[in-house]
């Protein structure tokens, strides 16, 4: 049963409206199906978009955040239950920890690195939290044809594949939330 998800995103507030606006609605449809929001803690960007949404319409939303990166993405002072830690890897981790899946937005190199890291982590068996590529706009579609690439190419097994899921928009998602996680 998803209880919590963790939404890796962008903090770039230079990014199409077509990004910004999907936050918005997503952030309000967690907050209407009850889902805690696990995010970065910042309030830039599409970060900042869906947390505000959520909180807006009465939803629970965890930030995360570190010391470092509080001026840079603008610590998100709406929040009443906003961590504090020193380093990325400890923000990584909590979020990890507090969030029972894992929802890939449109974003940039870190959330990259965020997915890489719990997708190779599923590949470890070290989890098996459910894992969503959100591929709004057909943002993602390189990405998922670097992996067919390396499935192809042998550097990773067909299994990787089955490893998360992909969703294309708000409808996708709708669906999934209102089958509990099964799509």
């Amino acid at each position: 049963m998803i209880k919590s998800v963790a939404i890796y995103c962008g903090s770039s507030n230079h990014v199409s409206s077509i990004y910004k606006n999907e936050a918005e609605k997503v952030g309000s449809l967690l907050a209407k199906h009850k889902i805690k929001l696990i995010y970065g803690g910042g309030n830039m960007g599409l970060m900042g978009i869906l947390a505000n949404s959520a909180l807006d319409n009465g939803g629970d939303v965890y930030g995360v955040i570190t010391e470092h990166l509080i001026d840079i993405e603008k610590k998100n002072k709406s929040l009443n239950n906003l961590k504090i830690v020193k380093t990325m890897h400890q923000r990584k981790m909590e979020m990890f920890n507090q969030a029972d899946c894992f929802i890939i937005f449109p974003g940039g190199i870190g959330t990259l690195e965020e997915f890489f890291e719990v997708y190779s982590w599923k590949q470890l068996r070290l989890h098996r939290k459910p894992i969503y590529i959100y591929n709004l706009n057909n943002f993602w579609n390189e990405l998922l044809s670097l992996i067919d690439r390396l499935i192809d190419e042998d550097f990773a097994g067909e299994n990787m594949k089955e490893a998360y899921k992909v969703i294309n928009n708000y409808d996708d998602l709708t669906k999934l939330l209102e089958n509990n996680g099964q799509n």
